[in-house]
């Protein structure tokens, strides 16, 4: 599951503010937190099967009163098409097929996206992204350690070569990534977001995130709950492209 995908859902409805995480003490490097987590997610070997991935589910935005169906399909390496179908309201879709960042949502139309948008979708959409984090980013900075739900966490501060920094935290028991914190430019202004991951489970030797929430309810709401998940099933390249006007 990716989780940018309930930020950018959430761009067509309302902004989610930072909670303020306590300043972290010392801990672990940069590689060792993420050496970590490739071994937590099944491992190098298990991660390198896979070709791509379709996530499926429903999504409920309890503020406002919507719920629908989302699907999520990734290819390797760096393509990510999302669709969420929401009741009442029609389909918000998004694409990214490597070069062109597209988005089409009711109220809004069909879309490309440029500068900070597709500078952030260009860093996020990689597959597998638990091998490619390091990457996608010009900078990290380990944080030392923070509380997440209660939990203790170590944090990275990942900086791209433009905009602001992300904060990723991973458990300290686990190993695995449990919350992002981002800044996101769209069209709306600037909008920060907090994203937990939970409900890890294992599909085909690789843990995968089954909920993924933006948990402020009294603002927005949001979660996604996966039902299936499948990997190295054909996807056509054709399908995360821009749709014709």
């Amino acid at each position: 599951m990716k989780p940018i995908l309930m930020a950018g859902l959430a761009i067509f409805f309302a902004a989610s503010p930072f909670t303020g995480a306590a300043e972290p003490t010392s801990g672990p490097t940069v590689q060792a937190i993420l050496d970590r987590y490739i071994d937590a997610a099944g491992g190098r070997a298990a991660l390198e099967k896979l070709k791509t991935r379709i996530s499926k589910g429903k999504v409920e935005i309890t503020t406002v009163g919507l719920s629908g169906a989302v699907e999520v399909k990734a290819k390797i390496p760096n393509k990510q098409l999302s669709s969420v179908d929401l009741a009442g309201f029609g389909a918000v879709r998004e694409g990214f097929d490597g070069v062109v960042s597209w988005a089409d949502a009711p109220g809004m139309g069909l879309r490309e996206k440029d500068g900070a948008e597709l500078a952030r979708d260009q860093r996020s959409k990689v597959f597998p992204r638990e091998l490619k984090l390091k990457e996608a980013y010009e900078r990290m900075e380990a944080k030392g350690a923070a509380k997440v739900a209660g939990a203790d966490a170590w944090v990275i501060e990942a900086s791209p070569k433009g905009g602001k920094p992300d904060r990723l935290y991973f458990d300290q028991k686990t190993g695995l990534l449990v919350r992002e914190e981002s800044t996101v430019e769209s069209p709306l202004g600037e909008m920060t977001f907090q994203i937990d991951l939970s409900d890890y489970r294992d599909v085909d030797g690789v843990k995968v995130p089954f909920l993924v929430k933006i948990p402020k309810p009294e603002t927005m709401g949001f979660q996604i709950k996966l039902d299936e998940v499948k990997h190295n099933v054909d996807v056509s390249d054709a399908e995360f492209g821009k749709p014709k006007d």
